[in-house]
């Protein structure tokens, strides 16, 4: 019995060199296996991060349809509406971000006790609080992303809108092709942060540029497990997705028409079901994007594995 676990642990122990399709299997089966875990530590946090998301997405929707009303002269608003319109939308895009940035630091705290432990563990009770250090170190991670893209994108976006002022079919051509090179540009980076988020003692500045230089030795990897993970998970989100959307269709045709002087052709009870509907989806949601994390989790234990042989082969060499 103890044989058979340390073998158990030595298979899902981050630190072992793993191809991309075993840094994916490992993860969506380290998942699976321990959901129960999971859920029972992330429910809360989860429910949370659907109903703000079903809030953030009814509100756009009423601000698209009023966008529509404006653009079509058939919105009878004022500028203290669309400015309150707009506090409310910005307001509730922040608790979206908020909400979702506390979800996702339960899933690196878990990683992080599965690294240092070697299992994720099991809560004492159904309400757990976030990890305090791990929240922070996730704010962190995305204000990097956030500082990294914004200048990427402005740099392409910038050349793309130049191209459209001067109508150079040309010049948007390079300037989308600089986003897509920026785009693979900035793939490495996911290495350092997830190693950052499921490491406990390490500080991220001091991670940061040697392990985008490492990272940037492993893109075909990256690229690889990300690629697979992303398009799994775009086709649960695709499913999931499907009764919201229809929904969201039929409300912005509904809301057009009231605006354009047509009768109201959806039910009272229209605006709750599809909160309901949203927050349901959006619960299941959370679970899948949530997964995508573990087979990265593997994929950085993996570049850092690589990295290790790699320099006691260079010590080896040179003494």
């Amino acid at each position: 019995m103890i044989t058979i676990f340390m073998e158990i642990m030595n298979e899902e122990h981050p630190l072992k060199i793993r191809s991309a399709r075993a840094c994916v299997s490992a993860g969506f089966q380290l998942y699976l296996g321990n959901f129960r875990r999971i859920f029972r530590t992330t429910w809360l946090p989860a429910l949370l991060c659907a109903l703000v998301s079903a809030l953030y997405s009814l509100t756009t929707i009423s601000a698209m349809t009023q966008l529509m009303g404006m653009l079509t002269k058939t919105a009878q608003g004022n500028i203290g509406e669309n400015l309150a319109q707009y506090l409310i939308q910005s307001g509730v895009s922040l608790l979206n971000l908020i909400v979702t940035l506390v979800f996702v630091a339960y899933g690196f705290s878990m990683l992080s006790h599965h690294r240092a432990e070697g299992a994720i563990p099991y809560p004492a009770h159904w309400v757990s609080l976030p990890d305090g250090r791990m929240l922070l170190r996730t704010i962190a991670v995305a204000i990097v992303w956030v500082v990294v893209t914004t200048i990427a994108g402005i740099i392409g976006m910038g050349i793309v809108v130049f191209g459209v002022l001067h109508q150079s079919y040309t010049t948007i051509g390079l300037g989308i092709l600089l986003l897509l090179v920026l785009a693979a540009l900035l793939l490495p980076l996911v290495y350092p942060s997830m190693r950052y988020l499921s490491t406990r003692d390490i500080r991220l500045f001091d991670l940061l540029v040697p392990g985008f230089r490492q990272g940037f030795r492993y893109w075909g990897g990256i690229f690889a497990v990300l690629f697979v993970v992303l398009l799994i998970a775009v086709i649960f989100l695709s499913i999931t997705m499907l009764p919201a959307t229809v929904l969201t269709v039929a409300s912005m045709k509904s809301l057009a028409g009231v605006m354009m002087g047509d009768p109201q052709g959806m039910p009272s009870y229209m605006g709750w079901l599809s909160f309901l509907v949203f927050t349901l989806s959006g619960f299941i949601q959370s679970y899948v994007i949530l997964a995508t994390l573990f087979p990265a989790y593997y994929m950085a234990g993996s570049i850092e594995q690589q990295e290790i042989q790699r320099n006691e082969k260079t010590k080896n060499t040179l003494y």
